[in-house]
């Protein structure tokens, strides 16, 4: 059997978010504001090094440098400072009133986008200018980022300027610079064309406006309802927690009281036992054992549930564990005429989780195979270190499953026939091997089963170290 180690570590699984946090777009919107702003700086410094490049390298004649070089500048000190600004929000934003500011910021840094965009683009062609398109992104990342009206309201301010250039060029108010090499020509504007122009970028905004609008508000909308049924069911999962624990304390009294007195009972101390009795006393006995079983594995599979591995997560020594528990479980297994062996070595990377649960995970895993090795088999728990991972192995030579039972075998409440096996050692929970999985992932690990059939199974678990 293969027992290749799996590289990937995993980290504690973080809690469910609590139903105060604003909504996911707003809590984006300072990393989305500190990425933009870096790449309009990028923007900026390639106007700085481009119109150099146009000019010198590549022949375009008549270029304006310096007033465009003084606009990449003034683009790279506005986005500087907004850069500065969103620097400490580079992490999900929970606080509504910092979201304002941040709303704020990236509003009026698209406001002065729109206006040095302008002015560049009057002063490389106006109407027929290879970069009118750029209007495009910024009308894009206002949609995406703002509300619906500021992001409307942004789109007009973008066409209006747009409107603006092309007729003071059209009248001939404001002529702007035709550098020869960067334009189509250098003539007078051409009324046809100037009107195509507003005609064809009129249009673009609109659909852009009309499909954004629309795509974010459903996206929103959907994210709202979301956000809802999930506090729903966290509220029912609460309930639910809440009435388990007291359900299992409220029976656990009880079932120990009734278990005592038929203990006395079969003692002979209330007066003489006939066997009938004895029998059925042990009968008893034997059920409310399995039921007390059950409630233990039901109060670990809530204490699981209730994020007590993250509230009281430490260091653990597995190699001192695993000894342990192995020597305590050498009585079990010579009952059954089993060797059961350690092979590991002495110290191993500490792994951090709840020492008492994961305890019951590995006794889980040695106990099964007691259980369901034939009489005078062998089991072999094993640990090993490697790539930021300690393996836990519980190998025996029993019948093994079959491929499609080993995918089931971690699933709540699912318990699988095992051939030649006696009915009474057939009865239990089936909770066993899901709470092993919900121990293991809860601190970061997995958990698994490498089985053939004839030939024994191999149950593991990989948990991540601390330097891991």
């Amino acid at each position: 059997m293969s027992r290749t180690m799996t590289p990937a570590k995993r980290e504690l699984r973080p809690a469910l978010p609590g139903t105060a946090e604003i909504l996911m777009h707003r809590q984006l919107l300072g990393p989305r504001l500190y990425l933009h702003t870096w790449l309009r700086l990028i923007v900026a410094l390639l106007i700085l090094g481009g119109t150099t490049i146009a000019q010198h390298l590549v022949g375009i004649e008549d270029l304006p440098v310096v007033p465009l070089t003084v606009v990449g500048a003034a683009v790279a000190s506005y986005n500087a400072v907004a850069s500065f600004l969103a620097r400490a929000h580079r992490e999900r934003e929970r606080s509504a009133r910092t979201h304002h500011r941040l709303t704020l910021i990236m509003e009026v840094s698209i406001v002065l986008d729109f206006i040095a965009l302008t002015i560049a683009v009057w002063l490389v062609g106006g109407a027929r200018s290879p970069f009118l398109a750029f209007y495009l992104p910024h009308v894009i990342v206002s949609h995406i980022n703002l509300s619906r009206r500021a992001a409307i309201g942004l789109t007009l301010l973008a066409y209006g300027l747009l409107v603006t250039l092309v007729v003071t060029e059209w009248v001939g108010i404001a002529p702007p610079y035709l550098p020869a090499g960067a334009v189509g020509g250098t003539g007078p504007l051409d009324g046809r064309f100037a009107m195509t122009v507003l005609v064809v970028y009129g249009l673009l905004f609109g659909m852009i406006a009309f499909l954004l609008t629309s795509l974010t508000l459903l996206l929103r909308r959907g994210e709202r309802r979301i956000r809802l049924a999930n506090a729903e069911l966290m509220r029912l999962s609460e309930m639910r927690k809440d009435f388990l624990q007291t359900a299992l304390h409220n029976l656990k009294s009880p079932l120990g009281a009734v278990t005592m007195f038929l203990r006395n009972m079969k003692e002979g101390l209330a007066g003489p036992v006939s066997e009938k009795q004895g029998e059925w006393l042990d009968r008893s006995l034997t059920r409310i054992e399995g039921l007390s079983e059950f409630l233990e594995n039901m109060q670990t599979l809530a204490s699981v549930s209730a994020g007590m591995i993250e509230a009281e997560a430490k260091e653990m020594d597995v190699a001192a564990i695993l000894r342990e528990l192995v020597e305590t479980n050498q009585d079990l297994a010579q009952a059954r005429g089993h060797t059961l062996t350690l092979k590991a070595p002495r110290t191993l990377p500490p792994v951090i989780g709840f020492d008492r649960l994961l305890r019951e995970a590995v006794v889980n895993y040695v106990t099964n195979a007691i259980k369901y090795t034939p009489d005078g088999g062998t089991i072999e728990v094993r640990a090993t270190h490697r790539d930021d991972l300690v393996r836990i192995e519980v190998e025996d030579n029993g019948p093994g499953i079959a491929d499609e039972d080993a995918k089931k075998l971690f699933q709540e409440f699912v318990r699988l026939a095992r051939k030649g096996l006696p009915a009474a050692e057939e009865k239990g929970s089936g909770l066993g091997l899901s709470i092993v999985k919900r121990i293991v992932e809860g601190q970061g690990g997995e958990v698994g089963v490498e089985s053939e059939l004839g030939k024994g199974c191999t149950f593991y678990m990989e948990l991540p170290t601390v330097a891991g």
